[in-house]
Order: C-alpha cells, then structure tokens, then sequence
C-alpha cells in the first residue's frame, strides 16, 4: 500500500467492532458454538421501530393492553443478592429494561431471510436419525452452494446470568412458564438433552441447544428447535446466519450438497472442539476429527494462526500502521479460504476498503467494499442495491 497509514481513533473503534464476532461461549452456560456470524455495518441494516418503548413488568400488568406487545402478563422475581435487579418472563426471560430496550426486535420477522429459502424446489432438508449422533438432518434434494435451507426462530431467549442469579427452584418455575406460553412446547422438550450439570429438563435443552446471543449489549441464550438439530462438524458444510435486528436464523450451506450428505455447522480447533463437545455428552468422529495427525494438525495450525493473526491486526491499527494491518488481513483471509470459514470473508474485506479507504486510496478501498457487499449478498445477508454501495462508503468517512 506504499507508506505508512495514519489511521483516526474513530477508525479503531470501528475495526474493533468488526473483529468481535458473536456466538462466543459465557463461562457459566456452555451455549453451542455456530460459525462465527458477522458484525454488518450499521449503514447496510435494515432498522425497524414499533415506535417508543415502555418499561412492562409485575406492577403495571393487569389487563392485555397494560403487557402488550407481550402476549402473557409478565411474571417476575428479584434477584435475592441484588433487590434492584429482578428477572421476568416476556417472550423471553430478562430484565424489564432489556426488554424494553430491545422490543423492537419483534416487529422483524426476518422476512429478508425467509423469502430467500428456495420453497420452490421443495423441502431441503429432513430429519433422520444418524449412527452415533442420535438425530440430525441430511439434504432431501441437490442444494446449491450459498442457498439458504432453514429459517428459525428464537422459541426461548434467556438472559444468560439468570440461572446463576436466581434460586434454583424460582429459576426452574420460571423456564417452565416461558416454555408453557409457547404454541408447541413439544417442540422444546423434545430436543435432544445431553448436560451432565443440568437438574431440569429445559436447563439441560437450553445447556445442550443454545447459542449465543446478544440483547442490549448483554449476552443472552438463544434456543432455536429447528437448528438445534442440525449436527457439529468440525469442518461443516454450513454455517448460521444471524442478522443483528430480527431473533430469526437461517442455516446457508457453504458449498454444493448432495442428497444425502448430512448437513454440519460449528467451528474453532480440534482440542477445544472436543472439550466443548465433551462437556455436552459425546465425542466427535467427523471427518476431520478422525482425519490424519498431519492434517488435524494443519488445520488446527491454520485456525489458531487466524486468531493470533487478528489480533495482530489490531495490534497494528492501534500503533497507526495501516499498511502492516492490511498485510495481515489478506494472508488471515487467506487462511480463512484455506479453513472455509465463509461467513468471515466479508468482514476481512471490509476491513481491507477502510484501510486503503484511510490511506486515500479510493479505488482499491471501492474494490474491496464491493467485495465486502457482494460476499453479504451472495450468503443472504442482505440484498443488492444501488444504494448499498454508497451507504458504506460513506460510513467510512465517519
């Protein structure tokens, strides 16, 4: 990139921004590891409001007009260490505050990721039962590389410092509430349960199922049945696609799926892997954890190498030297190819428009947000327009 860049401090928050990647496990609740989502950039997300929020909790419950948009009064309990804090079931379990604060979410369906599942080609994907691994889901028909297949919904959010906030007992009542005012219960219940620290069978679905998710900047445990079946795989075919103002997932495969494949997501090394999975009742045997010394040894190389690598980035950016951070950018997106770690692409190239972007160099800046932006439309992250293009490029001025 030719000298040295000076980059703003406003530059640095924003890289940060874009190196923070979700679905990372709390230390109190082991919640199931997807490929790592991305941070889309504030310009290019959809934003939908039901207009101002208002605080709902106990005390002004009485009639449906009193709790609405929730369709149950709430029920809520304080936290016996902290009588300022108390927890409530709306939809979700978690404080009045967050539940205001985030209402809005539910006036997005996710209908951007709904209309693009290829209904038109019938069902892609069914439930079978697979050695070794109790239930999972294999494609009922070809899917093409980056087609959408699934589309879910959050049937249970809980805010992930309840359990350990609360008596077991008051926890456990209110887990049984949440999952009572659900259309199909079943539907939870009937989820595989594997947690070996679990006293109640929707702390062990929940232990055994949930990802990540952040409310209000606060991590949650997000549940979703249909997801919940797909399988890990250290090396998946697919990955989770997560959109920052809607509670609907969608799984994308990541290449061309034959009928019969299993369809897998998840990520990280081997060692951590296992463990991880360990922890939730068995051992894998995919492909790559039964591969080779040498090659499980590579690809464990390669992942750890990403992570140092992006760390180095920072690193780089926070001692004003854009043109090392560029450097390491492209070989991490290299190694991310080499790992198929799709899902990350677009970030990387993101990072790449705003360094040269940073260093006045317009063109190579406008090549890579446009590699950025046709990555996020080829995974259905977000869809194409005119407008798209100029929206983040204008971010970067910012």
């Amino acid at each position: 990139m030719g000298s040295r860049l000076g980059l703003s401090v406003g530059f640095i928050s924003i890289l940060s921004l874009l190196l923070t990647t979700r679905g990372v496990c709390h230390g109190h609740i082991p919640a199931r590891i997807g490929q790592c989502s991305l941070n889309i950039p504030s310009a290019l997300q959809p934003q939908t409001h039901l207009g101002c929020s208002h605080l709902v909790d106990e005390d002004v419950t009485h009639q449906p007009i009193d709790y609405s948009p929730w369709t149950h009064p709430v029920d809520c309990m304080h936290v016996p260490n902290s009588p300022s804090t108390k927890y409530c079931v709306f939809s979700i379990i978690t404080t009045p505050e967050i539940a205001a604060t985030e209402i809005e979410i539910l006036n997005d369906s996710g209908d951007t990721q709904f209309r693009s599942v290829n209904s038109s080609a019938g069902p892609a994907w069914k439930v079978v039962d697979i050695p070794g691994k109790g239930k999972g889901i294999v494609a009922s028909r070809f899917i093409k590389r980056s087609e959408a297949i699934m589309v879910d919904w959050a049937s249970l959010v809980v805010h992930l410092d309840f359990p350990t906030s609360v008596k077991r007992l008051q926890g456990y009542r209110h887990l049984h509430r949440a999952v009572d005012q659900l259309s199909d219960p079943d539907r939870v219940l009937e989820l595989a349960r594997s947690s070996t620290f679990s006293n109640d069978i929707v702390e062990d679905v929940l232990r055994t199922n949930a990802f990540s998710y952040p409310l209000a900047g606060e991590s949650h445990m997000a549940l979703y049945p249909d997801v919940s079946r797909v399988n890990h795989a250290c090396r998946p075919n697919a990955f989770i696609r997560f959109t920052p103002t809607s509670l609907a997932v969608s799984v994308v495969v990541q290449r061309d799926i034959e009928p019969g494949e299993e369809i897998t997501i998840t990520c990280k090394t081997r060692d951590e892997r296992q463990e991880l999975l360990l922890k939730w009742g068995f051992q894998c045997s995919c492909d790559l954890c039964t591969a080779s010394k040498a090659e499980v040894a590579a690809s464990d190389y390669r992942r750890e190498k990403i992570r140092n690598m992006r760390q180095e980035v920072m690193k780089a950016v926070e001692v004003w030297d854009g043109t090392k951070a560029a450097k390491l950018t492209l070989e991490t997106l290299e190694l991310m190819r080499d790992e198929d770690l799709a899902p990350l692409y677009a970030s990387q190239y993101e990072i790449l428009a705003r360094l040269y972007w940073k260093a006045k160099d317009k063109k190579m800046g406008t090549k890579y947000a446009q590699m950025s932006i046709d990555t996020l439309v080829d995974q259905g992250y977000i869809e194409n327009s005119t407008s798209v293009l100029p929206a983040l490029l204008e971010s970067f001025d910012g």
